[in-house]
């Protein structure tokens, strides 16, 4: 019986360091440009082997994330957009796969390549990254269109220059890749939808609440005392000792 229950709490503590690692990274990540938080969802898992034909190990299937829309604050810079409601920005992951953000803090690279702040150039018409030529003035669109008005132009001769690839795909389907990006497992090209638009001039925040991943943080330390209380009880007895559970 001391066996299984060290195996039990065994168990359990490594689903609260899990926990803890992810609310971690959520409050680290608070003032992150539209992070969305970190959710692990845990299954239990049987163990085949001689001598254990009634344990299951709990372990991490997949690490979501909380869809939630950000808070959205306005910053009046040009290059700034925020996703209003659902939506997601096309972008090229620096291994040239294509990955979608709703980091909204744009710039423009010495050869012209619309990117985001993390340096991964903007998706535009056709599929590919979006080249601008040298401008004096900008302005992006509620559906992502972008105009300007070329160096050596006057105000009035604003073109239309390109279109933010902006795609909505089901939440579901959407994982997090390991440079923070997202990838549709679902597969098949990046389709615009015209649907999701744009606030110019603002920026989403993270949906990461520090406070309640504080509070998170609390509670996974005190399950993880308990769990450890646990540990050394079934030891004890184990070896023919008797010790009260206690907790601080």
């Amino acid at each position: 019986m001391s066996q299984q229950l060290v195996y039990l709490a065994m168990s359990g503590l490594n689903a609260t360091m899990d926990r803890m690692t992810s609310a971690t990274n959520n409050l680290a990540n608070a003032s992150t440009t539209a992070f969305k938080a970190q959710q692990p969802v845990f299954q239990a898992q049987p163990l085949y082997g001689q001598g254990q034909p009634d344990r299951v190990a709990v372990v991490t299937a997949q690490d979501t994330a909380n869809f939630k829309s950000g808070p959205v604050e306005s910053t009046g810079r040009d290059l700034d957009v925020a996703v209003k409601g659902q939506g997601w920005i096309g972008v090229q992951a620096a291994d040239g796969t294509t990955a979608l953000t709703r980091n909204g803090s744009l710039t423009i690279s010495a050869t012209g390549v619309l990117q985001t702040s993390d340096g991964n150039p903007v998706l535009g018409k056709g599929g590919g990254p979006i080249t601008l030529p040298p401008l004096q003035k900008m302005t992006i669109g509620t559906d992502g269109t972008i105009s300007g008005v070329a160096v050596g132009q006057t105000p009035d001769q604003i073109a239309t220059l390109n279109r933010i690839m902006l795609v909505n795909p089901p939440a579901a389907g959407l994982t997090r890749r390991g440079d923070g990006l997202f990838t549709d497992q679902q597969g098949g090209k990046l389709t615009p939808d015209a649907s999701v638009q744009l606030q110019a001039g603002a920026l989403e925040g993270s949906n990461a609440n520090p406070i309640e991943t504080m509070m998170s943080m609390i509670e996974n330390t005190r399950i993880f005392q308990m769990q450890t209380e646990l540990v050394r009880m079934a030891t004890n007895a184990g070896q023919g000792q008797s010790s009260p559970l206690t907790l601080t």
